[in-house]
């Protein structure tokens, strides 16, 4: 029996290899092609905006986000724990800022963590949170991490008490499922609070330090969160070049790229997906043109001025964690408004469809939407209704509240973003008076009406609201699909069916 198996986990590696293989051909090809184009927050990927998601870093690997703080604590850095080829789960960690200023000045290389490790010890609180991407047990689980800790500390019993804070946690629920959130606040006081599911489990004292070490020492189970820290919170270039799967650095066709890049290079204006002539009737070429060639691009010219005048302080920051900071928002209010309006102008030119659109949406948006609102027509009443109301300029969206698992519509002025509120954007109409007033006057009811019946991408908002929930195809499977074909689709497919398979065995003979 044992050899049965065996013999099918190794057929499954093969046909993974297989798919592997012609997976990394088409990979290398994207990236030789892209190879001129330097990693801007446009890009050539502006086509895959739909992998825009609320959180200030994002977790490349895994495609698990992170808000930008944890109560009053800041996020420091993310990256994926593995055991071979399995993605276990995304780690982030959230201390107070003045152990992130103790390091803001050194170069980004190993020492800077030797450094924030002595910085730690004398923080209230530093948060570690992992969150699920695989199942695993409750027993597993807890033995994992105390594996982890067990080295870095003499006080053997403190190590099982928190193992049972694990187990007794994590049992509670059955099994550490992806969506699982495992909170470690490691206290002043030396000990570790352990939490799952925002559900406070118990304390293990003593541990406090040996705990920071499991991530943040020379052999730390996660190198790729180690590089995103220092990523992060270091204000001189990185000496790394290395592309491994962190936050911040990903290969030049990574959808995150597109939003979640830094500023190592100025903005550029992105190229619209439809001639400026295909919006008509409803959007003239004229409006289009001013709109894109004319606002867009002058959005995109001061956050440029701003960053490049702001150094190290802001060109470490993504546009994630600068349309999500509250605190950006009131202490530079210039550089969020402006880059908010280049996010939401990237994201609104992906609502409409040059070809296509508007009618009335299919699939789960539709089954969502009937859900949360009734009926489609209640939607886009709302919708309308919030756009003819609100004062001033701004943006009426649907978003996807994340907390409550349910679809809500919001005006907000000015640049406003859901993203600030933990909102996840689905759809969006820009009722600023420049995307209409050319061709409809004060007529707002007009403009939305034509925007339903004729433009609205429904595929676009359909594949942000899969994303949102965490369902549907990955953004770089979407991408090598529309760039290499059907070739690519069936190795991605042999591939992640015999990973899958090969995967499970492993998991069952263990």
């Amino acid at each position: 029996m044992a050899g049965k198996r065996t013999r099918r986990v190794a057929a499954s590696f093969s046909t993974a290899l297989f798919g592997l293989c012609c997976l990394t051909s088409f990979s290398s090809h994207a990236a030789t092609v892209e190879a001129a184009e330097p990693n801007t927050f446009v890009g050539k990927n502006y086509h895959n905006l739909w992998s825009l998601r609320g959180g200030a870093m994002v977790d490349a690997a895994t495609k698990i986000d992170f808000e930008d703080t944890l109560g009053n604590l800041s996020l420091y850095g993310v990256g994926v724990r593995k055991k071979g080829p399995i993605k276990v789960y995304s780690v982030g960690m959230y201390s107070d800022e003045s152990a992130k200023s103790s390091i803001a000045s050194l170069p980004k290389n190993k020492n800077a963590l030797t450094a924030l490790r002595k910085s730690l010890k004398s923080s209230k609180t530093t948060s570690f949170l992992l969150k699920m991407n695989f199942k695993v047990g409750a027993e597993k689980m807890a033995d994992a991490i105390a594996e982890s800790v067990d080295p870095r500390t003499s006080d053997k019993g403190a190590v099982d008490s928190l193992k049972k804070l694990i187990m007794d946690g994590v049992a509670a629920k059955g099994a550490a499922t992806p969506g699982t959130i495992l909170q470690f606040d490691c206290l002043g006081d030396g000990s570790v609070n352990v939490s799952v599911d925002g559900k406070a489990v118990g304390s293990a004292s003593g541990l406090s330090e040996p705990f920071c070490d499991v991530f943040l020492d020379e052999n730390g189970v996660s190198p790729a969160f180690r590089e995103s820290v220092v990523e992060n919170c270091c204000g001189v270039a990185s000496s790394s070049t290395s592309s491994s799967s962190t936050a911040t650095h990903s290969s030049s066709h990574n959808p995150i790229h597109i939003i979640g890049s830094l500023f190592y290079h100025k903005l550029k204006l992105p190229k619209l997906p439809y001639k400026y002539n295909a919006l008509q009737p409803i959007i003239s070429e004229k409006t289009l043109r001013a709109h894109h060639l004319k606002h867009n691009a002058k959005y995109i010219e001061t956050v440029n001025q701003i960053v490049g005048e702001g150094g190290a302080s802001l060109k470490h920051l993504s546009m994630e964690q600068i349309v999500k900071s509250k605190t950006l928002k009131e202490r530079n209010p210039v550089l969020y408004n402006n880059a908010a309006q280049c996010w939401n102008h990237l994201f609104f030119w992906r609502c409409m469809s040059g070809s296509g659109g508007g009618g009335e949406p299919k699939g789960l948006l539709a089954k969502t939407i009937r859900r949360d609102f009734g009926s489609f027509d209640n939607l886009r009443k709302e919708m309308e209704s919030s756009s003819i109301k609100a004062f001033g300029s701004g943006w009426t969206w649907l978003g996807y509240d994340k907390i409550q698992k349910k679809l809500v519509v919001s005006t907000m002025t000015g640049a406003g973003n859901p993203l600030i509120e933990g909102i996840i954007p689905i759809l969006v109409i820009d009722m600023w008076e420049h995307a209409y007033y050319l061709d409809y006057q004060d007529n707002r009811k007009e403009y939305i009406n034509g925007f339903f019946d004729r433009l609205v991408n429904w595929k676009y908002a359909q594949q942000n609201l899969k994303h949102a929930m965490g369902k549907g195809i990955v953004p770089e499977t979407v991408h090598h699909m529309s760039h290499h074909g059907l070739p690519l689709v069936a190795a991605l497919y042999s591939a992640n069916v015999a990973k899958k398979t090969a995967v499970h065995m492993l998991f069952q003979q263990s």
